[in-house]
């Protein structure tokens, strides 16, 4: 029933309230506030940042101090009120609200406290003093005591009352500072423990008795007064308690409807306890009710709004924020409120209907209710008439440690009477859909359908004994990084998105065959070390890939098999053997609860997307099954796989052939025949430095045919930038990386060759030290790998179904192709550049215009092939454009690979001659703070744990003027702020806008890091080559550093400028302009970015491309501009070698630095001695002794980094009391099993 309109006039007194609290109180009172036409002010943490009440209100104020702190720091509050000229202060509940002291600095400010007077705060803040009061009003109240003086005291006042009784804290609120007491001796325990908790939480150790009512009921009554007179909305039923805090809340309250005249009492009981107070505002009154004679005793009053007061507005049509704003209304006049006879009118003698509310909490049920902090990464409720949802929280929203965990309050009304209200809620709480952190929504939805909730028997130890039973797995041990992945993966998204699906995709497609799930449904990698898990239902399971141990109950269980986990049975997956590094864990119906990120599930845990939280799995993390699950269980039979029909996992002892496709750049204009042979004949060994978005190989250095990549670097292995092709084998300079599906979606360096599709489960298989070499097959074999592969998947079906005795070997042999890169060249003619087709493995075309030199030319062919390509809808085939190039990533089965060349021919010859292109585009004007202090910080960090010295440190605007010949730091500056820059690409990761400046007299030059930093602020705008990029998150990365802007990148796609379905700001083609401002600015800039209060200032425009085209002709005639450019290439020339010799010097000293380790190790362990080994071929990140300091057991010495996975070296009880003597292996250091990191020897 919705509240009276009379209720929306605009407030007369009060322009400006300031709102002090958070979550979803502070919501809801900015919907009020907004009702009343009211300028509503928040104020948030950091931690609060991306909060709704940060984002929804007219201005919000970050408070300063701790996160933890900040809310109840009335000094920085009033401040803040002060400062905006706030006419009055509101604060909803939990915090100040209840602070006669914060009311009374408020009111001395000159500013309405909207709530009770500080006399009625402080008359309800004791609980003795409190039942003094309604003894004096004839309220009944539960049989007590005054405050005690001692436990013996406690224990002689209990033996008269009669056990059970509670012991309080006078100071208490919240369900905080009691205990339940059956005898003396837990009396006399309690006492002090209450009495301290009442001194610490509420600072007041007073503490007093009162009888126990085991079978009670928690029912309170809703008042509202002027000053003068007190009025009540009826009752409300809040038995459904866990710990003394509420959970389910119903209006009216069922027991009260079974007893006529009861309502009546209690209202007049509780309107006589608040007229004593001469209360004004809102407040509740509560009462304990004893189930059996329905004698109703005081409790205490709330002097505030409750939690739950929105299920009394539902059924008695009034709007209780809005009465508290119209009384401090009347209060900022310097009236007493509102006038009696407009509060009398809104009384109602009965409730409309029924309402109930659930409490959504972010916490774990399964493990006591513990809280569950973490990222909800989608947020959707339930609509429809007679349902209420409050909340603070939206998909993507991190519900952080600090704050009590409710997430929203789900509220419904039905005229028809509780059980339709009851159908409800219960469909309600179906409809709605947290995926992320956990929550309790199915608790409350099990307690909802509960015949003990039917049937109206709440009382407040009801959920004490309440049995909750949940359809899910439980994460007992998560292993080393185990994360849930789908197939295909995100192969269509583009922009950044990587691919991403399972590594394996041959064994989890045949794990979920084995289940009876489709294919490519949603299960869980294992890498190296499997997790424990406890089901909480039974479930068919198969567990498929790298051999590793599997035990159900520590019973050994088969590997390529459909195994039966029982209800409450516990699973658990050891070590991976010695070949191989990932195992598969499917379970039928699979994880539905788990989010769909841009249409898949397959977590990226280096971006933070997709998967729970887009993170691996942690202890305690618990995945809902699907609710049929316990039925599947019971109608599956084991099977297993015969042996020769299983993939073969390698064998560590001899080279895994891995087929390709040679190209996009193995052509003999980028790499020589040498080189060639070298990549196909050679055997590359696998690196400890490899993970989900490649692995990375060491072996011989490939002669290239050219002595420097040209226009798109210094070395020879430098391209313009592209699309890379899916499995793309890249060199960043010496250095191999096989792309794997999680890989940066561009960049410039050059692929020769292209691991097939049907072979890239080979690669998610490969460990460090494992030997490769690659085969150069012909595209149309590649497509019979593929076709046998899943052939193979097909017969594995039918066997599990049954059905085929036979399966085929997965493994098919294919005979070796010459190496050719390009599948057509047309050369260059008038204004159109030279096109060239190269192959980018058995998915990818890339269209590459020009001669590897920046001319916007190659650009404008890009643009205009695209622009044909959109319309010719050809299935399966998506277009990433970069500055001269087009990846055109295509599906065989759809659009077969020479129709789609012609296709691309023929586009490219429509298109004619170059001239008259208008590009339709946005311009986004954005700030910019040059030179950004973060940056010292960022490369501070890098001299000392990665490189000390280089020629880009310690300033990369420094290295950039002298790279380029510049006479200071504001011609480095002036190139971002004097230039309109053209987004070539989108892409890298997450929507990485790769820029270049349109005015020639800007276009500077600048050398990567090498090696890359580990940490780029969020923002950065960085220079690599002639291309700037702006940093969407913090990320590795190695462009020199010259300002900070606002990264284009938002997960859930709420902000302004984004969509939960291009979560990335930038488009290809977008105008980019860049102004200026102070730190100070930026500061306040990027606060309202996160909060989304922030809104990108983008106009439509035309790129005229002839014009910059000719404005780039006319410089490379100008005497002026040929001089500049001769005196760039000679400083560039200066520079490149200063870091060709700081870089020698520095791989000579880590080399020196191993020869010390190799003699260190000459030392043999000893009583004496102690030597902390590296586990696995790992990388030393971290060192975190130094020599001299004393090793503590449990300590965590030093850090490894293999695999992008953090293993931690802990000292045991043999380093204990040990002395570090030497670190033979200090930061940045590779190491392999075996090798000692840290030396340390006996105390003298």
């Amino acid at each position: 029933m919705a509240p009276d309109s009379s209720s929306t006039e605009p407030l007369r007194h009060i322009r400006r309230v300031l709102i002090a609290n958070r979550g979803e109180i502070a919501v809801r009172c900015i919907k009020a506030c907004k009702e009343l036409g009211v300028h509503c002010i928040t104020i948030f943490t950091n931690a609060d940042t991306t909060s709704l009440h940060a984002k929804l209100a007219d201005e919000s104020f970050l408070l300063p101090g701790d996160n933890g702190t900040a809310y109840t720091d009335s000094a920085s509050i009033l401040e803040i009120c002060k400062r905006v000229g706030a006419d009055a202060v509101i604060p909803g509940y939990g915090f100040l609200s209840e602070n006669a002291e914060f009311a009374d600095a408020v009111t001395a400010a000159g500013i309405v406290f909207v709530g009770p007077s500080s006399a009625s705060i402080r008359a309800m803040g004791l609980k003795h003093e409190a039942r003094a009061i309604a003894v004096a009003a004839n309220v009944p109240v539960i049989p007590g005591t005054s405050l005690l003086e001692s436990a013996d005291d406690a224990c002689v006042a209990a033996r008269a009352l009669g056990f059970p009784v509670m012991l309080k804290a006078t100071g208490g609120g919240g369900g905080m500072g009691l205990q339940v007491c059956h005898t003396e001796q837990e009396v006399t325990d309690a006492f002090s423990v209450v009495k301290s908790r009442g001194s610490t939480l509420f600072k007041n150790s007073g503490v007093f008795l009162e009888k126990y009512y085991p079978s009670s009921r928690h029912v309170e009554v809703q008042v509202a007064g002027n000053g003068e007179i007190v009025v009540a909305f009826g009752e409300r039923e809040c038995s459904l308690q866990r710990r003394h805090q509420k959970v389910i809340e119903e209006c009216p309250s069922p027991f009260v409807e079974r007893h006529p005249g009861m309502r009546e009492k209690m209202c007049r009981a509780a309107t006589n306890y608040a007229s004593r107070l001469k209360y004004k505002s809102v407040g509740t009154v509560e009462f304990l009710v004893d189930d059996g004679t329905a004698d109703f005793f005081f409790l205490e009053m709330n002097t505030r709004l409750q939690v739950e007061h929105g299920i009394t507005e539902l059924c008695y049509a009034v709007d209780l924020v809005h009465l508290m704003l119209r009384q401090a209304d009347h209060e900022r006049a310097g009236r007493l409120g509102i006038h009696s006879d407009e509060l009398q009118r809104l009384v109602k003698l009965e409730p409309h209907g029924w309402a109930i509310e659930g409490r959504v909490y972010a916490e774990v049920p399964l493990r006591n209710f513990a809280p569950a902090p973490g990222i909800l990464q989608r947020v959707g409720w339930a609509e429809g008439d007679g349902i209420r949802v409050d909340t603070w929280v939206s998909s993507g929203q991190n519900v952080t440690p600090y704050y009590d965990p409710l997430i929203a309050k789900i509220m419904v009304h039905s005229p028809d009477g509780r059980s339709t209200a009851q159908a409800m809620m219960l469909k309600a709480l179906n409809n709605s859909a947290l995926q992320g952190t956990q929550t309790n929504m199915e608790y409350l939805a099990k307690i909802i359908a509960s015949p003990m909730f039917v049937n109206g028997q709440t009382l407040t130890n009801s959920l004490s004994n309440f049995h909750f039973e949940s359809c899910s797995l439980q994460v007992l041990d998560p292993g080393v990084l185990t994360t849930l992945q789908d197939y295909p993966g995100r192969v269509h998204v583009g922009h950044g998105i990587p691919p991403g699906g399972p590594m394996d995709d041959l064994s989890a497609r045949v794990a979920n065959i084995l289940v009876g799930n489709e294919p490519g449904a949603e299960l869980l990698e294992i890498t190296l070390v499997g997790p424990e898990l406890l089901f909480h239902e039974a479930a068919v399971v198969a567990v498929c890939g790298a051999e590793l141990l599997v035990t159900l109950e520590e019973q050994t269980q088969p590997m390529w098999s459909r195994l039966i986990v029982g209800k409450g049975q516990t699973l658990k997956l050891g070590r991976v053997g010695k070949d191989g590094t990932r195992t598969y864990l499917a379970v039928k119906g699979g994880f539905p609860q788990v989010a769909d990120y841009l249409g898949s599930k397959s977590t990226a845990p280096e971006l933070g997307i997709g998967g729970v939280q887009g993170r691996k799995l942690q202890a305690h993390d618990i995945l809902a099954l699907d609710p049929r699950s316990g039925t599947w269980a019971k109608q599956a039979s084991p099977m297993s796989l015969p042996k020769e029909g299983l993939p073969i996992i390698f064998d560590s002892d001899s080279a895994t052939v891995i087929r390709c496709i040679d190209g996009p750049y193995g052509s003999e204009d980028i790499l020589s025949p040498e080189g060639q042979a070298t990549l196909y004949e050679a055997e590359w060994s696998v690196s400890h430095n490899s993970s989900r978005s490649g692995v990375r190989l060491s072996g011989p250095r490939l002669k290239w045919a050219r002595t420097s990549g040209g226009g798109g670097g210094s070395h020879p292995s430098n391209v313009f930038d592209y699309g890379y092709p899916n499995g793309g084998v890249n060199f960043t300079g010496e250095s191999p990386i096989i792309f794997a599906h999680d890989r940066p979606g561009l960049g410039g360096f050059a692929c020769p060759t292209t691991v097939c599709s049907a072979e890239m489960w080979k690669v998610g298989q490969l460990k460090t030290g494992n030997k490769v070499r690659f085969q150069s097959i012909s595209f149309d074999d590649a497509l019979q790998l593929s076709k046998s592969k899943e052939e193979y998947l097909q017969a594995i079906k039918a066997y599990s179904n049954g059905g085929t005795r036979t399966i085929p070997s997965p493994h098919v042999e294919v005979a070796k192709a010459p190496a050719s890169s390009i599948l057509h060249q047309i050369p260059a003619s008038g204004s159109h550049p030279r096109v060239t087709y190269r192959q980018g493995g058995d998915t990818g075309i890339i269209v590459e215009y020009g001669e590897q030199l920046p001319d916007l030319r190659n650009t404008a062919c890009v643009y205009l092939l695209l622009q044909g390509l959109s319309p010719a809808q050809l299935p399966g085939v998506r277009g990433e454009p970069n500055f001269a190039t087009l990846t055109v990533h295509f599906n065989q089965q759809s659009t077969p690979r020479e129709s789609l060349l012609a296709r691309l021919i023929q586009l490219d010859r429509e298109a004619g001659e170059i001239t008259g292109i208008q590009i339709p585009a946005r311009q986004l004007r954005l700030p910019v703070c040059l030179d950004h202090s973060s940056f010292a910080e960022s490369n501070q960090r890098y001299m000392e744990n990665i490189r000390p010295t280089a020629a880009y440190m310690p300033d990369n605007v420094e290295y950039l003027r002298k790279n380029n010949a510049l006479d200071s730091r504001q011609d480095v500056f002036d190139s971002i702020l004097k230039a309109p820059w053209l987004t070539v690409a989108v892409g890298f990761f997450v929507g990485t806008p790769i820029l270049y400046p349109l005015d020639p007299w800007r276009v500077i030059t600048g050398q990567k890091y090498n090696p890359t930093r580990i940490y780029t602020p969020r923002g950065s705008i960085g220079l690599g080559g002639s291309l700037a990029a702006i940093y969407p998150v913090a990320a590795p990365g190695g462009y020199q550093l010259m300002g900070r802007t606002l990264g284009g990148w938002d997960a859930a796609g709420n902000r302004p400028g984004f969509s939960p379905d291009k979560p990335w700001l930038f488009n290809q083609f977008d105008l980019v302009k860049f102004h200026q401002v102070s730190e100070a600015e930026y500061t306040k800039i990027e606060q309202d970015f996160d909060a989304g209060r922030y809104v990108f200032d983008i106009a439509e425009t035309t790129i005229n491309m002839d014009q910059y085209i000719a404005q780039f002709d006319e410089a490379a005639r100008d005497p002026k501009y040929q001089e500049w450019k001769r005196r760039k290439e000679v400083a560039s020339k200066e520079m490149a070698e200063l870091e060709e010799k700081l870089y020698e010097e520095w791989v000579e000293a880590k080399r020196l630095a191993t020869a010390d380790a190799i003699e260190h190790e000459s030392d043999e362990e000893s009583e004496n001695v102690a030597l902390i080994k590296s586990p696995v071929d790992a990388n030393v990140w971290r060192v975190l002794v130094k020599e001299g300091d004393e090793i503590q057991k449990g300590q965590t010495v030093a850090i490894l980094e293999a695999m992008k996975m953090e293993i931690n070296m802990i000292a045991g009880d043999k380093e204990a009391g040990f002395v570090v003597a030497g670190i033979p292996q200090p930061p940045g250091s590779v190491v392999s099993p075996g090798k000692v990191i840290i030396k340390a020897k006996r105390k003298d």
